[in-house]
Order: structure tokens, then sequence, then C-alpha cells
């Protein structure tokens, strides 16, 4: 199963003990994810080391002056890097920093998301959704709230 990020991350105001049950099991799963993540890019980064370093002794052992020129350091070290095999691995490497990146934001969201959860807790416990008692009823004129006061100065 899938899960949409933005999904989880937004919540209800108005459902808040829906939101606190959940909240944990939420945060779990995406952090889960960020270390699924960073395994496949602990992962990601040996296969760099091991395809360079194979690569690297192929060429030092093949040489070919006819193909290649004098052998040199750089010339040595460009050949690796120009390898197809570094390359894709390479890109392995970026595309799996990418997706830790991502993630650790995605669980900083959620570290976020709780703190404005409490909030929202701590404004509902405090009244601040609640309907306002007493004072002026809405859709009162202010013709009718003149005769009411004038009414009570008279019986003063």
């Amino acid at each position: 199963m899938t899960r949409d990020f933005e999904s989880d991350i937004k919540f209800n105001k108005y459902q808040l003990d829906e939101v606190c049950e959940k909240h944990a099991s939420v945060y779990w799963y995406w952090a889960n994810k960020l270390a699924e993540a960073k395994n496949a890019l602990g992962d990601s980064e040996d296969k760099i080391k091991l395809v360079l370093a194979q690569r690297e002794m192929f060429i030092r052992n093949n040489w070919d002056d006819s193909v290649q020129g004098k052998k040199t350091e750089d010339g040595v070290k460009a050949t690796v890097a120009s390898n197809n095999d570094v390359m894709e691995a390479r890109k392995e490497v970026v595309n799996n920093q990418h997706e830790v990146n991502t993630l650790i934001a995605a669980v900083s969201a959620f570290e976020h998301r709780k703190g404005m959860i409490d909030n929202e807790v701590k404004l509902l416990i405090g009244g601040f959704y609640a309907t306002p008692t007493g004072g002026k009823k809405e859709g009162g004129t202010e013709q009718a709230e003149r005769e009411v006061r004038s009414k009570l100065k008279k019986k003063v």
C-alpha cells in the first residue's frame, strides 16, 4: 500500500480525537520509509565504491596505448569517471540521496504537525471554537436596540 504524504500531513481540527489517535502510526510509517531510504543509500554508496574499484583495476590492467594514449593517473581517473557503469552507480546514489532528503523533510513536517495538533487541542480546551454567549445577538437592528434602551430608561 502506498500512502500519500499530502493527505497524511493534513488534519481536520474538528476531529482532533481521531487525529491524535492516528498521528503516531502515520509518523512511524514515514519515519520507517526514511530508515529504508537510508539503507538503500548506504547500499548504493557501497555499490559505487565497488564499481569504481573494479573499473579502475580493469583499466589499469588492460591499458591499451594505441587506443587510450599514454597511461597517466589523470587518464585512468578520467576513463573510470566516464565509464557507463560508474555513471549509473553515481546516478543511483544521487537518486537515493534525494529520496533520503525528501523523507527527512517529511518526518520533520510530521514533528511540526504534532506541535500544531497540540496547539489546536489547547485552543479547543480554551474555548476558542466555542460559540459566544451573551452580548449582542446577530441580526438585531440598531433601531430595535435604541427602542429597548429607551424603554429601560423610562422604567428607572
